[in-house]
């Protein structure tokens, strides 16, 4: 009996229309848990790893986990992974919505993708059943209106993934839009669906999964619902969204601005917050299913020159890469942006960090006017971003090809010293908060296994006080620009990470669960028998196996570092003459993780985790 977990995976052959389940070992699901490690080992077995990003045989993965759709706030995400065309290594994107639970209802935790249909087509998943049907008539539609003739075609009830024009032109940041308000953004598995000429996987179910203790599970929701309630942190959430404390951190120096050149802007803090959102275009919360928190903002911009009707509003992370990264200070135009790149399917922290590294080369004269076709790009121009979103889409002439490749591969474009101005791990441009502030977060980027990211780990949540741990020794007193324990919270976080995403489990009302809570609640849904240690152990394992498939991939310790910007100081704000002492932080997790000098995990550690195959593979 899989409890949690519906016990099957579809795997489908786009180049024959040839779909086929099986059912994976029960042992597989309780090492890799589910999500982005169940993806990971998947590719891992059945992929072939000697195939580029946008190859045929990359395979693209859909994979629930054991929490998604148990009916908790921040039970809904599901999660995908490939070998990313932004990176080159391991590639993975998670969201909520009601596409995982949704998946899941059809009977399969995970869904495999693998060949290139012959022309574009889209996959409708019932209960069971899988059909590849033609979608020719849906090819260079934007996401929103590919979603909408969907369900048309199949009810509102369908839940939709889609791929826009930006995915379909091979732009190497491309997204993947769920029902219109939640995005897959990062590492480009939009760009990899496309790729294989599938520009939409449609999805309706009413199955329902078996839980190893029903009564333990009410009893834990029923405790969960009231803390919710309560929590200052998700009061926050549901009031302002995720920019809900973009001024206070303005002032902290954890908001990136002009390009990471710039310590503190007293106008962008006021004029992009949260509140101002709130105050001036929100018209309505919306949510993940069966979450309380509803963090995600509902806009309208009325009229003027951003007017846009009633939509997905930006997040934290967007407020901030078209607005603070670019001096941008129009919130309209923030919401029009997300919009515009939303509807074309692109990633926003990508785009708009590959757009403010651009204005900061055309700054210093590295990247000459004659090489961006007569366009001026100038701090605070929102309107020429507004009008390069569609040209970099359709990778229309030189700029728009350049800037489609994300910073690090325009940089090596261009050269001239272009390095200096990046703000990537890995090639994946970093999140919208600043390892300068929080000296951990810079230690976090660097390690995880997709590149900058801070939803692969809770180092930031650890650093800010919304989390401790006592039951893995991370309750210290951290303090921000130190590097003191930074390692350890690192690498330890790290692991939770990988629990969460592999979960499908959101990390902000996640951040109400103790350890021993979250694995009382693992052993209640899917029958596990993990203690925290064991728990922990699941997550080091999926570190371990998703590390090692970059490091097939050509990975090296020199690729764990931070942007040459990041690592600048600046000299205004709460981080004047503040940069993150990563030596001494890599040195800890290097240690503590059993790393060899070039990076990989030492083959003992990997057989310790029972990853044998893997080390095979890895040192032959």
């Amino acid at each position: 009996m899989a409890y949690g977990n519906m016990g099957k995976v579809l795997e489908i052959d786009l180049a024959t229309g040839e779909a086929v389940e099986f059912e994976p070992p029960q042992e597989t699901y309780r090492d890799f848990i589910g999500g982005a490690g169940l993806a990971a080992k998947l590719l891992f077995e059945r992929g072939d790893l000697a195939a580029e990003p946008l190859d045929p045989g990359n395979l693209l993965i859909f994979a629930a986990g054991p929490l998604t759709g148990i009916g908790f706030s921040g039970s809904s995400r599901l999660s995908v992974g490939a070998r990313s065309p932004l990176t080159g290594i391991w590639g993975q994107a998670s969201c909520g919505g009601n596409f995982g639970p949704e998946m899941k209802r059809c009977g399969y935790d995970a869904v495999v993708f693998r060949g290139r249909a012959e022309k574009p087509v889209y996959v409708l998943l019932t209960e069971g059943k899988a059909e590849v049907l033609q979608a020719e008539d849906l090819w260079g539609r934007d996401a929103y209106e590919t979603t909408d003739l969907l369900k048309e075609k199949h009810g509102k009830q369908c839940k939709v993934l889609a791929v826009g024009p930006a995915s379909e032109n091979g732009v190497l940041y491309g997204s993947i839009l769920n029902d219109k308000a939640h995005i897959f953004g990062r590492a480009g598995m939009g760009t990899v669906m496309a790729s294989k000429n599938l520009k939409a996987f449609a999805a309706q179910g009413e199955m329902k999964m078996e839980l190893a203790d029903p009564d333990k599970v009410k009893e834990m929701g029923e405790w969960f619902r009231e803390e919710v309630k309560g929590n200052v942190f998700c009061g926050a959430l549901s009031a302002f969204g995720t920019g809900a404390n973009l001024e206070a951190k303005m002032y902290e120096g954890d908001v990136p601005t002009r390009n990471w050149g710039q310590g503190l802007w007293e106008e962008g803090a006021e004029k992009l917050s949260g509140i101002a959102l709130a105050d001036n275009f929100v018209i309505d919360h919306g949510s993940c299913r069966g979450c309380a928190v509803r963090c995600k903002p509902v806009v309208e911009v009325k009229e003027g020159p951003y007017a846009m009707p009633p939509g997905a509003g930006p997040e934290y992370e967007t407020q901030a890469s078209f607005g603070t990264m670019l001096l941008n200070p129009e919130l309209a135009a923030v919401c029009k942006a997300n919009d515009i790149c939303n509807r074309l399917g692109m990633d926003t922290i990508t785009c708009g960090a590959t757009i403010a590294w651009a204005m900061d080369c055309f700054e210093q004269g590295v990247l000459k006017p004659e090489e961006c076709e007569g366009v001026e790009l100038k701090w605070g121009d929102i309107d020429t971003v507004l009008e390069l979103l569609p040209r970099i889409a359709r990778r229309e002439g030189k700029l728009g090809e350049l800037l489609a490749l994300g910073s690090r591969r325009a940089s090596g474009e261009v050269g001239g010293g272009s390095e200096a101005f990046l703000t990537d791990s890995k090639g994946l441009e970093a999140p919208m908060h600043d390892p300068r502030c929080n000296w951990g977060d810079g230690a976090a980027y660097a390690i995880s296994v997709r590149g900058a990211c801070h939803v692969s780990n809770t180092t930031f949540l650890l650093e800010w006080g919304a989390v401790e741990y006592p039951e893995i020794g991370l309750d210290k007193n951290y303090q921000p620009q130190s590097a003191q324990w930074k390692g350890e919270a690192a690498a330890l976080t790290a692991d939770i990470g990988c629990i969460f995403n592999s979960a499908c489990w959101c990390e902000f009302p996640g951040t109400i669960f103790t350890l021993t809570r979250l694995a009382e609640l693992f052993d209640a849904v899917a029958g596990y028998g993990w203690d925290v240690q064991k728990m922990m152990e699941a997550g080091a394992r999926v570190w371990y196996l998703q590390r090692c498939l970059s490091h097939i991939w050509g990975a090296t310790a020199e690729d764990d570092s931070i942007g040459r910007k990041i690592m600048t100081p600046v000299e205004d704000g709460g981080i004047a003459g503040s940069v993150p002492d990563m030596r001494t932080m890599l040195n800890e997790i290097y240690e503590l993780r059993g790393l060899s000098e070039d990076g990989r995990p030492r083959r003992e550690v990997l057989e310790r985790y029972g990853l044998t195959d893997v080390a095979d593979r890895l040192y032959g």
